[in-house]
């Protein structure tokens, strides 16, 4: 085991989310084992109460644990997750610890924006005191390069743990959509496409996974008499989720905001032909035409040319199935990703 010591800190690995995926699959992929490493949660997804004892409780097990341990990781998004790590971040920097901050929230332009200035300068004052920050794509970097300073800025891409490799059957067309339900995702834009899809392909079908705004989309389900092509499944993980990942073809994700999303790496990695848009760091995961298809956040007239001119090419849709699960195990095993994180900590 490295002799390292990291004291972790982010969401009850309960919580539903990218984040928690994240730290999964360093547990899964055994980061604990090659290094000296605990993890404290210090939030969940419960009620204010709930979450408020947890916060309290998750600050006590970070000041007991602080003296033994040499880096602190903190896994931090935007609002108001940043101001509660903030605390973290001085308090680790009182006690003379190195500190990592990774940085996943998808939408941290727009908070940054609409901070106040004074918020603004607390922001960029604390992240500056880090010793690494932590960023999922290199158009991240960029960004908070106008922010904070350069040299500490690292990329380091999203990983998963690799499914055992299968034969794909991509015959049935059907539709994958896993994510928050909400404007953000792009799930009621998936919604009216299909719509016209289904006039084509009366017997697709398209399964969504997720939280949120459940209610609005099981009523446009009813008011567009789609009950018989779309089937919401709620939130789904396990081997749930791992047999909607091998059973559908298409996975689509058109999203106006994000990172680097776990769930189009997790896609890929199960051979589906993945139709995302160019934002964030997905034109980083997906080359256009090659291991997936980019389209323009909004622009319903190219998603649903997208999906019809893939459903009617067997052979695109195979080249870019085997192309995607390439990309996965050259460029998102999570077995590299860990070798460069225990590097980082390894030079602080």
């Amino acid at each position: 085991m490295n002799s390292v010591r990291v004291l972790m800190i982010g969401p009850a690995r309960s919580v539903k989310g990218g984040m928690t995926s994240v730290v999964d699959n360093y547990y899964k992929c055994g980061l604990d084992q090659k290094i000296d490493l605990k993890y404290i949660e210090t939030i969940n997804d419960k009620s204010k109460v709930s979450k408020y004892i947890k916060e309290k409780i998750g600050m006590i097990q970070f000041k007991k644990a602080i003296k033994n341990y040499d880096i602190v990781h903190i896994h931090m998004a935007s609002r108001r997750s940043t101001f509660r790590k903030m605390k973290y971040i001085r308090l680790a920097k009182k006690y003379g610890k190195k500190v990592v901050v990774h940085i996943h929230g998808a939408e941290y332009k727009e908070f940054y924006a609409n901070c106040s200035e004074e918020k603004k300068v607390a922001i960029k004052d604390t992240l500056n005191m880090c010793d690494r920050i932590v960023v999922l794509s290199e158009e991240w970097k960029e960004y908070f390069s106008n922010i904070l300073d350069k040299e500490k800025i690292i990329v380091l891409y999203n990983g998963i743990v690799l499914p055992e490799n299968f034969d794909k059957d991509l015959s049935t067309n059907n539709i994958l959509f896993l994510g928050r339900i909400g404007e953000r995702k792009g799930i009621f834009d998936l919604l009216n496409v299909f719509r016209k899809i289904v006039d084509k392909y009366p017997n697709i079908k398209l399964f969504v996974g997720g939280d949120g705004e459940s209610d609005k989309l099981v009523k446009i389900i009813a008011d567009n008499h789609l009950e018989n092509n779309v089937f919401y499944v709620g939130w789904t993980s396990g081997e749930e989720k791992e047999r909607l990942l091998k059973e559908c073809t298409f996975y689509v994700l058109p999203s106006y905001n994000e990172g680097m999303p776990m769930a189009i790496i997790e896609a890929m990695a199960y051979k589906n032909v993945t139709i995302s848009t160019t934002v964030g760091g997905i034109p980083k995961m997906i080359d256009n035409n090659y291991n997936g298809v980019l389209v323009n956040p909004g622009n319903r007239e190219e998603l649903y040319n997208a999906l019809v001119n893939l459903i009617g090419d067997d052979e695109i849709k195979r080249t870019i199935s085997g192309n995607a699960r390439i990309t996965v195990e050259e460029k998102f095993n999570i077995e590299k990703n860990i070798i460069k994180l225990i590097e980082i900590y390894n030079c602080l």
